[in-house]
């Protein structure tokens, strides 16, 4: 009776977590667009950069071949690949935030400031988005690619919004620095 109210009251509070964090929307200080240009030619973020998930996730294609009774066959290899491209760009998505919280260590330990709020707001970020993407993951092995198509969404969303808060964090550092500080990271990488 314990353990059901502990996994009850976490649920809750996860809920609640993930509400709270899909409602607050971008950071409020948004980045400048070089700042957000040079973060995107310094870490490479493929699963952000792949911008049609709607469409990846959209089901109308596939409700349009299983009204045909002779393309049953092919609904279920289209339901199949969908879903196999599905986990693989959830997975991109997965190391889009590994390398984000990577990098922003990294300008830290390069002598980036940062508040303990803002640290606090990456931890959160991270922690709320490698949760929501794991259930994602799982519950598109469980359920299918189309499912949860509004949840792919918001789980970009967390994973633009911490790619937003590192373009903050390198906007702290003089842009005269930060050509050092590519080449640092890609030797890092190597």
């Amino acid at each position: 009776m314990i353990e059901l109210i502990l996994f009850t009251t976490i649920g809750v509070g996860l809920l609640t977590g993930f509400l709270a964090l899909s409602f607050q929307g971008s950071p409020r200080k948004v980045a400048r667009s070089s700042v957000m240009t040079a973060v995107g030619e310094m870490v490479r973020l493929e699963g952000l950069a792949f911008t049609n998930a709607a469409g990846l996730l959209d089901d109308a294609e596939y409700r349009l071949l299983c009204s045909n009774i002779y393309l049953q066959e092919v609904a279920k290899r289209y339901r199949k690949e969908r879903q196999e491209l599905a986990i693989t760009w959830i997975s991109m998505l997965q190391t889009d935030l590994r390398t984000l919280l990577r990098f922003h260590r990294f300008l830290i330990s390069r002598g980036a400031s940062s508040k303990f709020q803002e640290e606090l707001e990456i931890l959160g970020t991270y922690v709320a988005s490698v949760v929501l993407l794991s259930l994602l993951k799982t519950s598109i092995y469980a359920v299918g690619p189309f499912a949860l198509c509004r949840t792919s969404r918001c789980a970009r969303g967390l994973v633009a919004r911490m790619s937003h808060t590192t373009a903050q964090t390198l906007g702290r550092i003089p842009t005269v620095g930060w050509p050092e500080l590519e080449r640092s990271w890609g030797s890092g990488l190597a």
